[in-house]
């Protein structure tokens, strides 16, 4: 199976910052756990991600993404 690592490239920083976004959002609802909305920032963050992973064809990669959903 070869992968298009191109259109990787073009998403890869998009997936990082999405990625950050989504260990803030996390770590902001540790701080406070009755604050529920931190942690539906977070599963739409690693919705994003595992959406961009199949879009560029990266399978493996995205059901990580969709696991950690």
């Amino acid at each position: 199976m070869s992968h298009d690592y191109i259109a990787l490239e073009w998403v890869k920083d998009e997936i990082e910052e999405t990625l950050q976004q989504a260990q803030q959002a996390l770590e902001a609802y540790v701080e406070n756990t009755q604050d529920r909305t931190r942690l539906n920032f977070c599963l739409s963050y690693l919705h994003q991600v595992h959406g961009t992973l199949q879009m560029v064809e990266f399978y493996g990669a995205a059901l990580l993404a969709e696991e950690m959903e």
